[in-house]
């Protein structure tokens, strides 16, 4: 008997056992739908075992997933952005981080371009780095590599990188979210706010301003959580500044 009732304590801590664990990893066994997580992602977050539609262009195994991103739009297409807009990546990078930083600051990617105008041609890091000094904003620069760069959103940044798009392989399918989007190659900024780790492979999450009215069937803008293989990145970036511009929250 007392092995019995011994045997019957083991089984009924089994099943409770089973029923504690089970919720908490089918939480993240489901397809995710693109809209749902586009810009509801406040502070560094990480996701793990999440299944992914595979027509996003990513993969199907999510591993791991950081997002640095905020409840208010914070996006600029750089198309839009004045008689400068075909050289206005720096001025709308920075604007873009301006006001992640600050969901109250109202200035502008022609406010900065304005203040730094270089006489309409493309902004140096140095523009960047001086415009984010008139408004106290705290930043710091590393060199590029992809652990740091992982590092630094881990710790709850973004990062503004100065890349030649020449590395960034161009994607046909136009409803995918990997890979450049449009034709021009060369020097370009772009914000990174993110990363996924998906069936092995780590993509970054970034906002490019380079997206001139361009939309998925969906309404959204190509430019928002578009990614890049970090391989890619890394290389893009590595043939045009290998740094990057991190860029701290208040």
């Amino acid at each position: 008997m007392k092995n019995k009732k011994n045997y019957s304590r083991i089984v009924i801590l089994l099943i409770l056992s089973i029923l504690l664990i089970v919720p908490s990893q089918s939480a993240y066994a489901k397809t995710v739908n693109f809209n749902d997580y586009s810009l509801n992602q406040n502070s560094a977050t990480t996701k793990v075992g999440q299944a992914l539609n595979p027509s996003l262009g990513l993969g199907t195994n999510q591993t791991e997933y950081i997002s640095n991103n905020k409840s208010y739009d914070w996006y600029i297409d750089q198309g839009y952005t004045g008689e400068y807009s075909d050289n206005n990546c720096g001025p709308s990078c920075t604007t873009m981080a301006l006001k992640w930083i600050n969901s109250n600051f109202t200035g502008t990617a022609e406010d900065a371009r304005e203040t730094y105008l270089e006489n309409g041609n493309w902004w140096t890091t140095y523009d960047i780095t001086n415009y984010f000094d008139l408004y106290s904003a705290k930043y710091n620069t590393i060199n590029l590599n992809e652990n740091s760069l992982k590092k630094s959103l881990q710790q709850g940044n973004i990062a503004i990188l100065c890349i030649d798009t020449t590395y960034l392989p161009y994607n046909a399918n136009s409803e995918q979210r990997v890979g450049r989007f449009y034709d021009y190659k060369g020097g370009h900024f772009i914000v990174i706010k993110g990363y996924r780790i998906v069936d092995g492979k780590t993509y970054f999450e970034s906002y490019d301003s380079n997206n001139w009215g361009m939309y998925y069937k969906n309404g959204e803008e190509k430019g928002k959580d578009r990614y890049y293989l970090a391989s890619d990145l890394m290389k893009a970036g590595n043939a045009n500044w290998n740094y990057a511009i991190i860029v701290h929250s208040k």
